[in-house]
């Protein structure tokens, strides 16, 4: 994949893990003709099935099932240092060398969201040259490793979105980074 196809798939991703209210699936029919441009098959069909199960389901339920799945799952939630630390005092220097790392790449972050929300790390991935994305998302890879598994045990539609997730990864080329030198 070229870096725009790149891009495609880490903004779709961003968006298909943020909260599902109606704005949100405004624009899902956008998400699946961005995505369907895209030249490993493997990936889209991953997010098109996603989308497609997703837009049967209706919006309040679709709003719950989120919440419950990734407000309320402690080993499904979306904040990739939580399970290394959880809201110990470690974490908060974890999320401070995240910060400097988007500043090194030229990506701005707003206090809305902690650096390490996985949809804001995502749509930085879409934007920040290859050299920042790999090494970031290889010292996190085994965390939101184990959200896909956790989410695939539970029958969750979201597994797929996080398949997606990893055949880009590999396709960039990352690897899990051993516990203990990031």
């Amino acid at each position: 994949m070229n870096k725009e196809q790149m891009q495609t798939v880490f903004l779709c991703a961003s968006h298909l893990l943020s909260y599902p209210d109606e704005e949100w699936a405004d624009s899902l029919a956008d998400c699946l003709e961005a995505i369907s441009a895209v030249p490993n098959d493997a990936i889209v069909e991953k997010m098109s099935a996603f989308i497609h199960d997703i837009q049967s389901v209706p919006v309040r339920k679709r709003m719950e099932q989120y919440v419950e799945t990734f407000d309320f799952g402690k080993k499904t939630n979306l904040y990739v240092t939580y399970m290394n630390t959880g809201e110990q005092r470690e974490r908060g220097l974890e999320l401070l060398q995240l910060k400097q790392r988007y500043k090194a790449a030229g990506f701005d972050t707003t206090e809305q969201e902690l650096p390490d929300y996985l949809p804001l790390m995502l749509e930085f991935a879409a934007y920040a040259e290859q050299e920042h994305i790999v090494p970031l998302f290889a010292a996190y890879a085994d965390n939101i490793d184990e959200i896909r598994k956790q989410l695939a045990a539970g029958g969750s539609p979201y597994a797929a979105v996080f398949d997606a997730i990893f055949l880009a990864f590999a396709e960039l080329g990352v690897t899990p980074t051993p516990k203990g030198s990031v």
